[in-house]
């Protein structure tokens, strides 16, 4: 027999109440089941009992409305059995310490509460109380149903979470999409002028200074193009749209180009670029593109926090698996854990003078964690406060050749 196999009254919740609602709580399983007083014989209790088989036991409550006891079924005494032929009361046959739940209570506590403090209650059933007032009895079977109901509605909130962030993230890649074409169709224009301007292809400049503006805005321009790239690249990738050209590539020749690209830059800033690449690396499987892109990143991202005189190193392995590694160390000023948290963040930047003096937007070390992922591989990250930083795209073994 399930204690108190009463069914609930009518639900008048909403469709999709929110997790606090009263219907979650304990309140939402008292049963009003009408309590018996301490006065009373249990022979009143006998005939309740008998009346309604499926309880198994009786609230009890005194004067003032207040839990006293529960009484249960096989507590009681058959009819007549009393001692001299009376039946004793009900306070002398009741159980003074059941398990109360306050109303408020969130079901999954109320189960807590249910091992730790009264296993018992499991039969017998627990009383639902506000500051001791009884409300009403809840039943393990009420609780398990009412559980289930609550499984259900988070399941599909989620998936109606799910839903409405991937909308939201498709709706997001369209707009950068149509906004990135919008932008580079002018600003391709602006750069091949000023690149002109800057070489003086119809002639030279009256004022020398004029070249020097072409050449900034032509730098400029370029830079917008890579945050605009870099912004596409990164929505797609959130919207898991961004795909691999895979291809076999020369990782000696597209490591030791990057360098050399960087290497002007970063004479610039006063910084070195060497490289540490074997000349007899094995080939690997990658979209050769976005490889040299997330070796820029790395690249200029060690620049740009490391300070003048400092070397910054491109290295290579094969590690014992068979990954493997392109490393970029740095000799720059280092991250904790809570500012290399901040740093694969998007947006995150590292606040510091040497980070607040250079042009950045953060969405470097987030995209190429992204697409180093997205070639089944990670990003190793080493760095100490004041001591540099070493990054490294570790690439699995299957996609390193053998000749």
């Amino acid at each position: 027999m399930t204690p108190f196999d009463v069914p609930p009254p009518a639900p008048t919740i909403a469709a999709e109440p929110p997790m606090d609602e009263p219907a979650f709580t304990a309140a939402g399983l008292a049963v009003p089941v009408p309590p018996l007083t301490l006065d009373q014989e249990c022979a009143a209790a006998l005939a309740r009992f008998r009346r309604q088989p499926e309880l198994a036991a009786l609230p009890v409550v005194d004067g003032d409305g207040r839990v006293a006891g529960l009484l249960e079924r096989g507590r009681l005494p058959p009819a007549g059995g009393g001692e001299g032929g009376g039946m004793p009361l009900v306070s002398d046959a009741m159980d003074p310490h059941p398990l109360l739940i306050e109303g408020a209570t969130p079901l999954a506590e109320i189960g807590r509460q249910l091992a730790r403090l009264k296993p018992a209650a499991l039969v017998t059933g627990f009383l639902v109380v506000e500051r001791s007032r009884y409300l009403g009895v809840g039943t393990v079977t009420v609780l398990m149903a009412r559980s289930a109901e609550q499984t259900e509605l988070r399941a599909r909130q989620l998936e109606e979470a799910r839903r409405q962030a991937e909308q939201a993230i498709r709706a997001k890649t369209a707009f950068l999409a149509n906004m990135s074409h919008e932008i580079r169709t002018p600003l391709t224009a602006m750069m091949g002028f000023a690149e002109l301007l800057e070489q003086e292809v119809l002639g030279p400049h009256a004022i020398p200074l004029y070249r020097e503006y072409a050449r900034d805005i032509a730098e400029s321009g370029r830079h917008l193009m890579e945050l605009i790239n870099d912004l596409l690249d990164l929505s797609k990738a959130d919207a898991d749209r961004l795909e691999l050209v895979d291809g076999t590539v020369d990782v000696v020749r597209v490591a030791i180009g990057t360098a050399r690209l960087l290497a002007e830059r970063a004479s610039r800033h006063g910084v070195s670029i060497a490289t540490e690449v074997p000349l007899d690396l094995p080939p690997l499987r990658a979209d050769e593109r976005k490889l040299r892109q997330m070796l820029l990143n790395l690249l200029s991202n060690a620049v740009k926090f490391t300070p003048t005189n400092g070397v910054v190193t491109l290295g290579a392995r094969v590690a014992a698996d068979g990954a493997l590694w392109l490393s970029v160390r740095d000799t720059g000023i280092g991250m904790t854990g809570e500012e290399l948290g901040k740093a694969l963040e998007p947006w995150g930047q590292v606040d510091s003078a040497l980070a607040r003096a250079q042009v950045g937007t953060g969405l470097g070390l987030p995209l190429t964690k992204r697409l180093i992922e997205l070639h089944g591989g990670r990003l190793d990250v080493v760095s100490r406060r004041d001591e540099g930083t070493t990054m490294s795209l570790v690439f699995p073994a299957k996609r390193v050749g053998r000749g």
